[in-house]
């Protein structure tokens, strides 16, 4: 009798998992297999700019590592830190993020004007303007003035999709 239920169970376990199987089958279309999907067309102050959102866009200069992220409905957070803090740095990247002047940490409006892109950051001294373009949806590259110190420099930052870490 045991040798019986035994039988019925496996074939039964059987049938559970060709159902599965084909039940995944039917519910994921096959020609999206192995293909890449745009990204999501979105409304609001970046409409036409091929500016992404699902990740972020980084800048390295020597050691230090400057990140940000732009969100659809006009904002941008951006954060600073070493090469030794990169692997943490992503995720102050979060449309919550209240800000922590003292960490280099910004979460402030975007201006979009034609084809460019303003914002502002107020670190504990003074204010930093970025001021620049999209140039694709894998740059932006923006004019940082820092009214602190009075430098400006050019810096190209380079996007990098949530799933892939920058390295």
């Amino acid at each position: 009798m045991t040798n019986t239920i035994k039988t019925l169970l496996i074939a039964l376990i059987g049938i559970l998992a060709i159902a599965l199987i084909v039940g995944q089958m039917r519910s994921s279309p096959a020609s999206g297999v192995g293909t890449v999907q745009p990204p999501p067309v979105v409304e609001g102050p970046f409409t036409g700019m091929p500016l992404r959102f699902d990740g972020y866009y980084r800048n390295k200069i020597g050691e230090l590592l400057y990140l940000i992220r732009f969100f659809p409905e006009g904002r941008v957070v951006t954060v600073n830190g070493s090469m030794a803090v990169e692997k943490d740095l992503p995720k102050y990247l979060v449309r919550e993020t209240q800000g922590n002047p003292g960490l280099g940490l910004h979460n402030v409006r975007v201006n979009v004007v034609g084809d460019s892109i303003v914002f502002i950051t107020h670190p504990e001294k003074g204010e930093i303007e970025y001021r620049g373009a999209v140039v694709s949806g894998s740059m932006v590259r923006l004019m940082r003035h820092s009214h602190i110190t009075g430098t400006k420099q050019l810096m190209e930052y380079i996007f990098y999709p949530d799933s892939i870490p920058s390295q």
